[in-house]
């Protein structure tokens, strides 16, 4: 009976630790590309400087592209906190609050772009627009 418990304890260990190291790794991988993602975000100061060297923008060009991305940015935090405030509120509207929000960054994208044409010029948006698009065309799952 000794042997049959410590043959069955034996057993388990030998079964159950491969998946529960398995499982760590998993979620480490997870982890790490979640991370990397994050990483990848780029700040407005640092998206201004790569068009800034992509269209040869002037230093006032790219203090006001930096000032309009710094702009964008904090306007859709906002948004983002009150949608989220909204839907954590209110379930059953989910659909609605979504179009809406779809709605509004799409006409805030518009008045981003007229503005952002206005400061850079429509030769070097055409160039800004044809850099963007490769990355346009990536499936959204990546993103």
């Amino acid at each position: 009976m000794k042997k049959y418990a410590m043959f069955m304890l034996v057993t388990m260990l030998t079964i159950g630790l491969p998946i529960s190291a398995q499982n760590g790794q998993r979620k480490q991988r997870v982890d790490d590309n979640s991370r990397t993602r994050q990483e990848m975000r780029m700040t407005a100061k640092e998206r201004a400087e790569w068009m800034a060297k992509q269209l040869e923008l002037t230093a006032d060009q790219t203090a006001k592209v930096q000032a309009l991305l710094e702009k964008q940015d904090a306007k859709r935090a906002e948004q983002m906190a009150k949608f989220r405030e909204q839907r954590e509120q209110v379930t059953t509207n989910r659909e609605k609050n979504r179009e809406e929000m779809r709605t509004l960054r799409e006409k805030e994208m518009k008045e981003n772009q007229a503005e952002l044409e206005r400061i850079i010029g429509k030769e070097k948006m055409k160039k800004l627009n044809s850099l963007r698009e490769p990355r346009q065309r990536k499936p959204q799952a990546n993103r």
